[in-house]
């Protein structure tokens, strides 16, 4: 029973401190900020929770690399 709740309750604490950790620098990066928050919010919400899918559990790791996703993925639509 322990090992299923962890299983559900886990990833629900790591995402919320790994989106406290990612949204701070979020706001601020200039090449980010002018994007709608919403839209921030809902995509960087969804980086993380695909990476916490694929195993990852360090909040720091999950921050940083829901933050180059969401860098790669607003820069790439801005070429196109």
């Amino acid at each position: 029973m322990d090992q299923f709740y962890d299983r559900v309750q886990v990833p629900d604490a790591v995402v919320s401190v790994a989106f406290d950790k990612a949204w701070g620098f979020v706001e601020k990066d200039p090449l980010l900020a002018h994007n709608l928050k919403t839209v921030l919010h809902s995509r960087l919400r969804s980086y993380l929770e695909c990476l916490i899918r694929n195993g990852e559990r360090n909040t720091l790791n999950l921050a940083n690399e829901a933050i180059r996703n969401l860098r790669a993925e607003l820069a790439s639509s801005r070429r196109q």
